[in-house]
């Protein structure tokens, strides 16, 4: 099965554990595109702190073995205009070629839409 969400600035995806599935023996492997997030991954209680990761427009995350059962989620989305840098001083945000109105010459709304989110899709076996 695959679920496609969008998130636009301030939106959050609080931590949780997708534990809906059948088989939790199989992996759920998730992939963005847009705007950059931060993406938490604890343990398997809410008790263990969770580590904070990146995430860039075409990264992937694939939850599989005991990560499969660890709480995750997204806390921060990061659009162009905030002005906030990665540790490196790279400015956040939707990947020019990607939310550029003008690189999508036959659908402008398109990049104008994905400037402004990430769309994150993730697949897996229900």
């Amino acid at each position: 099965a695959g679920l496609v969400n969008y998130y636009r600035s301030g939106d959050q995806l609080a931590g949780h554990v997708d534990d809906a599935e059948v088989d939790m023996s199989k992996p759920i492997v998730s992939v963005s595109l847009g705007c950059p997030c931060v993406f938490l991954l604890g343990g398997r209680s809410r008790d263990v702190a969770p580590t904070a990761v990146l995430m860039r427009s075409g990264d992937a995350i694939v939850l599989t073995g005991p990560s499969r059962r660890c709480y995750h989620g997204v806390p921060r989305i990061f659009v162009a205009g905030e002005g906030c840098v990665d540790g490196d001083g790279v400015r956040l945000g939707c990947p020019e070629w990607l939310g550029n109105p003008d690189a999508w010459a036959e659908e402008p709304d398109v990049a104008r839409y994905i400037a402004g989110g990430r769309v994150n899709v993730s697949v897996r076996v229900v």
